[in-house]
């Protein structure tokens, strides 16, 4: 078992399923990572902007990494971009887009918003893990 970190990470993604494999291949990339998720970009917002109910820092800390998934529900990853751009975040956290949007345009717009790298997620759990470690190795690793 490997020792606990100080990093945190927030998954933003409405697919269950995906945050959970994500949330595994994260812990293995660097066990002892705390991996947070967000079910979308409304609670993402939150999440980073401390409200209710993730007001306390020390009960959710503010991450270290951001994976952002586009396609959801209510907020998008994209309004997620505009709106952590506008705040200032992405000056304090690094946001990375985790999608599966094969949409042509997706990746040239998060870029422009600000998001530092845009990846397509990965359908094979292996490659997944591969993927999310390089992530974590690149951004919260230092």
């Amino acid at each position: 078992m490997g020792r606990p970190t100080d990093h945190t990470i927030l998954v933003i993604e409405d697919n269950e399923d995906h945050a959970l494999l994500v949330r595994i291949a994260a812990r293995r990339a660097l066990p002892g990572l705390d991996v947070r998720v967000a079910g979308d970009g409304e609670e993402g917002i939150a999440y980073l902007a401390g409200l209710p109910p993730f007001h306390s820092r020390d009960a959710h800390p503010f991450p270290d990494l951001v994976l952002l998934d586009l396609v959801m529900p209510r907020v998008d990853g994209f309004h997620v971009l505009e709106w952590a751009r506008d705040e200032g975040v992405l000056e304090q956290v690094p946001v990375v887009v985790f999608t599966s949007s094969v949409n042509p345009g997706d990746e040239e717009r998060a870029l422009a918003l600000g998001a530092r790298e845009f990846v397509t997620k990965p359908s094979d759990l292996d490659e997944l893990e591969r993927v999310v470690r390089e992530l974590v190795d690149r951004w919260v690793r230092a």
